[in-house]
């Protein structure tokens, strides 16, 4: 268990956490094809706490953009950018994390 937690996990955690970013990117750019193949699930309520049911934000750009009325159109773009952001923030995250985690020989 030493082993483990004190050469092993250290000199893993940055390869894990680039992993975990690239499969949350791939898992994002992914949502397109299968909200085409009809995984649509709207939940018309809002959600009051975090643990309420909630429709997915692609699911929502989706819907969004369907709908031909101009001020569906900013919804969506302002749904596309906080998408993106949050993609962002956790590619810097795990770009910080790795550069403090990594160790130099």
């Amino acid at each position: 268990m030493q082993a483990v937690t004190h050469h092993v996990l250290p000199l893993a955690m940055p390869g894990m956490l680039t992993g975990t970013i690239i499969g949350m990117a791939q898992a994002l750019g992914e949502t397109a094809p299968l909200i085409m193949i009809g995984m649509v699930a709207f939940i018309v309520d809002i959600p009051e706490g975090p643990f309420d049911a909630a429709s997915a934000l692609p699911v929502q750009i989706y819907l969004w953009a369907e709908n031909p009325e101009k001020g569906f159109a900013e919804n969506t773009s302002g749904a596309i950018m906080v998408l993106l952001l949050f993609l962002a923030f956790m590619n810097s995250c795990a770009v910080m994390l790795r550069k403090r985690l990594e160790r130099r020989w």
